[in-house]
C-alpha cells in the first residue's frame, strides 16, 4: 500500500528527527538567512555566525511550532530572524542604528511588518529559493529521463507530445514522470510553501 509522503516540516517535528532531515532543513534555509542578514545594516562580517544562531533558534523552536494558516512558517521564520538580529546586537551592547528608514532598527521594524515592501519580498523570495532547494533535492531521487520529462513539461511548459517524442517516451510516461514529481514536490515543500 502506497504512503502518503509526509512533509519535511511534519517530519522534523517527530520526538527525533534523523539528523539528514536537519541537514535538508539547513541546506534549504541557510543560504536564504544569509543573504537577508546580509542586507542587514552593521551587520556586516557577522552574518554568517547570526546565520547559525538563527538556525540554532529554529531547530530548538520547531518542534513547538503550529502551522496555523499559508505562509506561517516563512512568517515564524522572518520573526525569528528579525528577533535573532535584536537580541545580537543587545548581547554586544550595540544599538541597531535607529531613526532612519535605511538604518538597522528602520531595516528589523521593516521587515517585521508584514504588509511592508520588504516583508513582502522576504516571502517572496523565500518561497522561490525553498521551491527551487526542494527540486534539486527530488532530482537525485528521480530517473533522468523522468526528470527532463517533468522539467520540459511542467517548468519549461513544453507540450507533452512534444517532450514525448524528444525524449522517445510515450506521452503517457511524460504525464506520469510530471504527476510523480509534482506530488513529490507538492509533500516535501508542504507547510515551507504554500
Amino acid at each position: 500500500m502506497n504512503q502518503t509522503p509526509v512533509s519535511l516540516l511534519d517530519r522534523l517535528k517527530v520526538a527525533k528527527p534523523d539528523a539528514a532531515e536537519w541537514r535538508r532543513l539547513q541546506d534549504i534555509y541557510q543560504p536564504l538567512i544569509r543573504a537577508w542578514l546580509a542586507r542587514v545594516p552593521a551587520l556586516g562580517d557577522e552574518a554568517h555566525d547570526l546565520t547559525q544562531e538563527v538556525f540554532l533558534v529554529v531547530i530548538r523552536e520547531l518542534p513547538r511550532f503550529e502551522r496555523l494558516r499559508e505562509g506561517s512558517f516563512r512568517t515564524w521564520l522572518r520573526r525569528v530572524t528579525v528577533n535573532r538580529v535584536r537580541t545580537f546586537f543587545k548581547q554586544r551592547g550595540r544599538q541597531p542604528a535607529a531613526g532612519q528608514a535605511d538604518g538597522t532598527e528602520g531595516f528589523l521594524s521593516q521587515l517585521e511588518d508584514p504588509a511592508s515592501n520588504l516583508a513582502k519580498e522576504w516571502d517572496r523570495q523565500h518561497d522561490e529559493h525553498v521551491f527551487h532547494k526542494v527540486l534539486s533535492c527530488i532530482e537525485s531521487d528521480v530517473s533522468p529521463t523522468a526528470w527532463e520529462a517533468f522539467r520540459r513539461s511542467a517548468v519549461d511548459g513544453q507540450p507533452t507530445a512534444e517532450v514525448a517524442a524528444a525524449l522517445g517516451i510515450s506521452e503517457n510516461a511524460v504525464l506520469i514522470a510530471k504527476f510523480r514529481v509534482l506530488k513529490r514536490l507538492r509533500a516535501e515543500a508542504a507547510g515551507l510553501v504554500d
